[in-house]
Order: C-alpha cells, then sequence, then structure tokens
C-alpha cells in the first residue's frame, strides 16, 4: 500500500530570478499568496512602529475531514526553482487510517493537490504543476504472525540481521528495527508492529473526540481498523527521488503514475528492491515457535473483567498461564505437589473450560518445542493485504493527473 507521498511543485520559470551560481529566488511577494508568513528579522522603523524583512512561509497544515497535510513555500531554491512541498499519508487523508489501504499514487496525488488548490488559489497560480516531483514515497505490506505476542521476539530477532550496506538499528521505544541511515537519499528499511501504536492512537483521539470532529471521525475509522492490525509486522519501504532517478525510474509525479497504470505491481516490484536483500538474509535461519503465546492469548480472551470505570483485568488469565507454565515445565504430577489439591483441580478445570483438552494438558510437559524457517514465519501475502470487502475510498477533487 502506499503509506506516505512527499511532492515538490515548482513555480514556473518566469516567477523565478537567479542570483548568483544555482540560486533562485521567487519574484513575488509572499503576503499576496495567501500563505500564513513570518519574519526572520523585525525591526523598529524610525517612527518607532516595528518592520519585518526577511519574510518567509513556515510550515502550515491543510485538513481533510480525517486527518492533516503538511504544506511548505519554499521562496528560495538552490540548484531548483522555489517550489511547495506536500507531505501526508494518502490513506489517512482519505480514510482515517494506513493499518491498510490502496496502492494508487494517482488517487493519493489527486487528494493532495485539490486541498492544496481548494486552500491556496493564489499560490497555485504560479505554480508548474506539469513538473510535479516526487520527493518519496513509502511503501507498506504486513506479514501475519501466530499472534500479536510474537511482534517483539520477531523485532529482536530482526535487529540482528544485516545485508551489505544496510545494518539494522533496533529502536525498542518505538517499537521499530531499521536498516540504514534514517535520511537516506535513496532507499530507506523498517520493520515495526503497528497494533501497539493503534491503541495509543486510540486512547489520544478519545480525549479530542468530544471537542474535535476530525478527531472523531479518526476515532470511529481507527476502532473499525484495528482488529486487522494485531498480530500484524509491517515492513515499510521509503523509495527517494535520487534512488528513481539513477535507476531508470520516472520521479515526474505524472510520469509515475502512467508508468503505475502499465505495471499495476510497480508498488510491489520498488518494495521487492528494498527487502529482497534482507529476506536473502534470513534463508536458512530459525526461529523456535511453541503453543504458549497462543493458549496466552486463548485465556485473555475467555478470562477476564471489567470494573465500574470499564478498565479490563486479566488477572484470573495470568494466574491460569502460570499454572499452564507449570504444567509445561514440571508435568502433572510435580504440579500436583506444588499445587493443594482444590487448587490444583480448579485451576485444571479452567483451562479446560477455555478450550484446552485434558489429554494436550496431561502430555504438556513431553511436547518439544517446534522450529520454523524465519522467512515463512514473516512472510508476506501480497493477496490478503486488506480485509475482505475493503472498498477503495474516493476523492472529492477530480483532477486530470495523467492522460
Amino acid at each position: 500500500m502506499l503509506d506516505h507521498l512527499r511532492l515538490a511543485i515548482p513555480v514556473l520559470p518566469i516567477y523565478a530570478v537567479k542570483h548568483g551560481e544555482g540560486r533562485f529566488y521567487f519574484e513575488g511577494s509572499l503576503l499576496e499568496l495567501g500563505l500564513n508568513c513570518g519574519a526572520r528579522v523585525v525591526k523598529l522603523d524610525d517612527d518607532g512602529k516595528p518592520k519585518a524583512s526577511e519574510l518567509y512561509a513556515p510550515y502550515d497544515t491543510l485538513g481533510s475531514d480525517f486527518s492533516d497535510m503538511a504544506v511548505k513555500f519554499y521562496d528560495k531554491g538552490i540548484n531548483c526553482l522555489p517550489y511547495v512541498e506536500l507531505k501526508a499519508s494518502p490513506l489517512k487523508l482519505l480514510q482515517g487510517h494506513n493499518v491498510y489501504g490502496f496502492e494508487s499514487i494517482e488517487l493519493g496525488a489527486i487528494e493532495m493537490l485539490g486541498l492544496l488548490i481548494e486552500a491556496f488559489p493564489k499560490l497555485c497560480a504560479y505554480l508548474d504543476f506539469a513538473n510535479t516531483e516526487v520527493l518519496h514515497l513509502d511503501i507498506t505490506y504486513m506479514a501475519k504472525l501466530p499472534s500479536q505476542s510474537m511482534v517483539a521476539p520477531c523485532l529482536q530477532y530482526l535487529a540482528n540481521i544485516s545485508s551489505g550496506h544496510a545494518k539494522s538499528q533496533q529502536v525498542h521505544y518505538d517499537n521499530y528495527v531499521r536498516w540504514g541511515t534514517q535520511n537516506s537519499r535513496y532507499i530507506g528499511r523498517k520493520v515495526y508492529g503497528k497494533f501497539e501504536e493503534v491503541e495509543s492512537q486510540i486512547k489520544q483521539l478519545i480525549k479530542k473526540a468530544g471537542k474535535n470532529e476530525q478527531a472523531l471521525n479518526k476515532l470511529n475509522a481507527l476502532y473499525a481498523a484495528k482488529d486487522f492490525a494485531c498480530a500484524k509486522l509491517r515492513f515499510e519501504a521509503r523509495i527517494c527521488k535520487t534512488y528513481l532517478s539513477k535507476n531508470n525510474y520516472p520521479s515526474n509525479l505524472f510520469e509515475l503514475i502512467k508508468l503505475q497504470r502499465a505495471q499495476s505491481g510497480l508498488l510491489q516490484e520498488l518494495w521487492g528492491i528494498a527487502f529482497n536483500p534482507i529476506f536473502k538474509a534470513l534463508e536458512g535461519e530459525v526461529m523456535p515457535l511453541n503453543d504458549d503465546d497462543k493458549v496466552y492469548e486463548l485465556l485473555k480472551s475467555k478470562l477476564f473483567t471489567v470494573n465500574k470505570k470499564g478498565v479490563i483485568s486479566h488477572v484470573k488469565a495470568n494466574n491460569a498461564y502460570r499454572f499452564y507454565l507449570a504444567l509445561k515445565a514440571q508435568g502433572v504430577d510435580k504440579t500436583k505437589e506444588i499445587y493443594s489439591k482444590p487448587t490444583y483441580f480448579r485451576n485444571f478445570k479452567l483451562l479446560v473450560d477455555c478450550g484446552l483438552s485434558k489429554s494436550y494438558l496431561q502430555n504438556l510437559h513431553q511436547k518439544p518445542s517446534n522450529v520454523i524457517p524465519f522467512v515463512r514465519l514473516i512472510a508476506v501475502d501480497f493477496d490478503n493485504q486488506v480485509p475482505d470487502g475493503y472498498v477503495v475510498p474516493t476523492s472529492k477533487y477530480q483532477l486530470p493527473l495523467a492522460a
């Protein structure tokens, strides 16, 4: 899916003046473009009144029903014409989340350019839309794991994998592993879990939803998509303009749209260029895999309480899971010695009532741990990247971006 898009729209050459080697300045007044402006220098004039000079346009935001797009006008360019930069997740703009979504560069660009044209018509009169450049695009595909509890171990495992110049760097508190430098001008790669991020966003949006319609729309969208994020490992590739230009891919937005129309698998191709070396390095690697995580998820789904404030407690599930681990480590006979007779049979019955068979529990101590090829564990199924019944959103803007 198309996770993020960054565009640069230059001014028409007739509105740029060259000063010195490779330096271009916008020939016009920033105050007449409808932009929010700031000043780098403010002084008092002879009458004691403040006078601003060296005006500039800081980053601004334009909002859809769900999310915002960053906008900045660079009125000075070095080795390039002055330009407007747009940065956004087209998925968030159109559907309120990027848990899953569409691949169309055209659809994403229509929404972003439409927002700009609607908000700043005076500015757009100076822009050369035909020469819009793609500065980067983020492409994300997901692997489905056996359970959500497998996400952290997989990230820890992947933190030790490197391929060529792509050295891994793990950022534990941000729940992701990155390969290569953070601001590479060619290709960026990272892998992360989405479920924890979605839960955190929902908590933040709950506080805002009562006063902010956009936050409410986004909250509803995230609630609907939350379950699909569970137990998913997301592999995100950032493909930058420099890589596109040096490898015979167009960086012009309209040419790239035409190419995707002709090659529907373009995003998968670019994503593969980024991640195939990583998956190649994983060949032959195995990872222990047992049923413990599935059992814990099962117990949490069956054994929980909700207090008057709506807080969910899994104390009962945790106690049952500790009893399960004792059976696995010690066996039935030893576990009977650890627990009193009533406690033993009460916990044993609890596990059976949750769906674990007596024979499974009685032989748990004898069960060997399984191993699975790691590449198979994190295999990306391109045919199952969205839930059944997913409908691609539509933009309210109708722009002829490509012939």
